[in-house]
């Protein structure tokens, strides 16, 4: 295994600068309109406990990566089989976030350029990062991600004069199943797709801090959300907030005399350039490992390209975007992300116990 190895502060930061990656676009809870902020409670409590299994999993399997408990759970072939659909799940993530960023760059920053340049620029600048390896990642998050909460908070104290709360009301208008429907979204989208740092977690120094690390990234990450949505419903109120494609371009220029509009793009380039990085990452190093090749890099400009390509390929228009990630994603995640984890966790502790009782018996 490669021995790069990453501090616990570096591994809360990758973690939280993956989570909250694209969300300040697609908004999952916003099915919820004004009861989002109970969603986003609920669906934090889910995320968390989501986010425990992943954890459990690499404490029972220290210093292995997802393929190599894959194989030791399911028997090589079968392992190998199922490495095989979380590389094109990793792959199929990153090239979602790609359109993400393509979509709302080309749509409202610069709309004279192609999307599939502003997607290429983009993706040269993080091959380099991520050839640079996982310490390299680690210290750029160091770097970066403090920097998001910071233009949150901005953009949230200039507008604190247009504040209407009364836009909460009336609360469970349409009773709680909107509600259970955006806290679920909100679990399979972030918190679930973190089933990629099983790739990464064997590179913490610090075991120990796993457990840790994990909380305090779901709750960060739920009370930046619920800041956003307070800022975004008392400003913009809920048939608005439906209505607009992006909902932070439209609050930026609410802002009278100060221009935010290069903050929102920041937190978004670094929010989605570290969920990218990680999951091209993973998918990397996990081909490497199911082809048995000695260094992931030879396989990430592939990789990369092909991300592009597909990026570009998956949708039509952004209404579809907004649609799938709705839609579509939570459901389609729900192997990936659930299914397969609970099945890992019960054989690891099943053979866990079993040592023990072969002993109790001779």
């Amino acid at each position: 295994m490669e021995k790069a190895r990453i501090s616990s502060i570096q591994l809360f930061l990758l973690l939280f600068g993956f989570l909250f990656g694209s969300t300040v676009i697609l908004h999952p809870t916003s099915s919820a309109k004004n009861d989002a902020w109970l969603a986003i409670l609920l669906g934090g409590v889910g995320g968390a406990l989501l986010m425990g299994i992943y954890v459990a999993i690499a404490l029972l399997n220290p210093s292995r990566t997802l393929v190599e408990i894959l194989r030791d759970r399911f028997g090589k072939f079968v392992g190998n089989a199922v490495s095989i659909l979380y590389i094109w799940y990793f792959i199929h993530i990153a090239s979602l976030v790609f359109r993400n960023f393509g979509e709302f760059i080309a749509s409202v920053t610069i709309p004279e350029t192609p999307m599939i340049v502003v997607i290429g620029i983009f993706a040269a600048i993080l091959v380099y990062a991520i050839n640079s390896g996982v310490e390299v990642m680690g210290r750029l998050s160091e770097l970066f991600v403090p920097v998001l909460p910071v233009v949150v908070l901005i953009i949230f104290l200039s507008l604190i004069t247009t504040h209407d709360f009364t836009a909460f009301l009336p609360m469970l208008e349409n009773g709680m199943g909107p509600v259970w429907n955006a806290a679920f979204g909100f679990i399979t989208f972030p918190f679930g797709e973190t089933v990629a740092f099983l790739m990464l977690f064997p590179h913490l120094n610090k075991k120990g801090n796993l457990k840790k690390i994990a909380a305090l990234s779901a709750l960060f990450l739920v009370v930046l959300s619920l800041l956003l949505f307070i800022m975004d419903i008392t400003v913009l109120g809920s048939n608005l907030m439906q209505r607009a494609t992006f909902v932070p371009h439209l609050i930026s220029l609410l802002i009278p005399g100060l221009n935010v509009e290069p903050l929102v793009d920041i937190n978004l380039l670094i929010g989605g350039g570290i969920k990218i990085s990680v999951c091209i990452y993973a998918a990397a190093k996990a081909l490497s490992q199911v082809l048995g090749i000695s260094d992931y890099r030879k396989l990430t400009t592939a990789i990369t390209t092909f991300c592009v390509v597909l990026s570009i390929w998956v949708y039509e228009n952004v209404l579809e975007m907004f649609s799938w990630a709705e839609k579509v994603w939570p459901y389609y995640s729900i192997p990936f992300q659930m299914i397969i984890p609970l099945l890992l966790l019960f054989l690891s502790l099943r053979k866990r116990v079993k040592p023990s009782n072969a002993r109790i018996e001779s």
